[in-house]
């Protein structure tokens, strides 16, 4: 049996996230408010027949996926494929010191461009191509029907806009789940960022 529901999960909270800095491959760990939020979101998660969990080995996504596997009894399983796209010259900072400080950077970045490579980092199609590799291998593993992803919201996003052709208009916020189900041999969306965890 191959998988049939996939949840992918954005990592909790971090210090960057809320000065709004590009973490990319940085070793940024979850402050306190992303470990609370791992938390709840691990105890929601024991209602869900979960088979596997599978995470991006940067910080933020492994303390994440571990606070979730400790909660079910399940171990993590670590692909680098899942990583967060690299920033390169542009992490550490955010998007207005990056305008000013490589302006020609960031304005080819801003074309949306997907084979164009931040100076020391990734393109959006090499991200693309790592995380469908990652997706097959995930998806079509025998014996594990329901998975959970922890990873990033710009991977996972570049993931998506390769799988759909429209996406929802909504914030991937931290600790969010978006469900994908399988319908015969095509993949749906069935809901998206959502945060039931901590909405109630």
């Amino acid at each position: 049996m191959s998988a049939r529901r996939v949840l992918f999960i954005r990592h909790g909270q971090t210090d960057f996230n809320l000065e709004h800095r590009l973490q990319g491959a940085l070793p940024v760990p979850l402050n306190d408010c992303g470990r609370s939020q791992s938390r709840a979101l691990a105890c929601y998660l024991k209602s869900v027949a979960i088979d596997a969990i599978y995470t991006s080995p940067r910080s933020r996504a492994l303390e994440t996926a571990e606070i979730i596997g400790a909660v079910l009894g399940q171990d993590v399983r670590e692909d680098e494929r899942l990583a967060e796209i690299a920033f390169g010259d542009f992490e550490g900072h955010t998007f207005a010191e990056v305008e000013s400080l490589f302006p020609k950077a960031y304005q080819k970045w801003e074309t949306g461009y997907r084979p164009y490579r931040v100076p020391g980092g990734e393109s959006r199609l090499d991200v693309q191509r790592r995380m469908q590799a990652a997706w097959d291998d995930i998806t079509g593993a025998a014996n594990m029907a329901t998975v959970a992803i922890v990873g990033h919201s710009s991977a996972m996003m570049i993931l998506f806009a390769s799988m759909f052709a429209q996406l929802p208009d909504k914030a991937m916020k931290n600790t969010s789940i978006t469900t994908l189900d399988r319908f015969e041999d095509i993949w749906r969306i069935s809901a998206f960022a959502e945060m039931p965890h901590l909405t109630g």
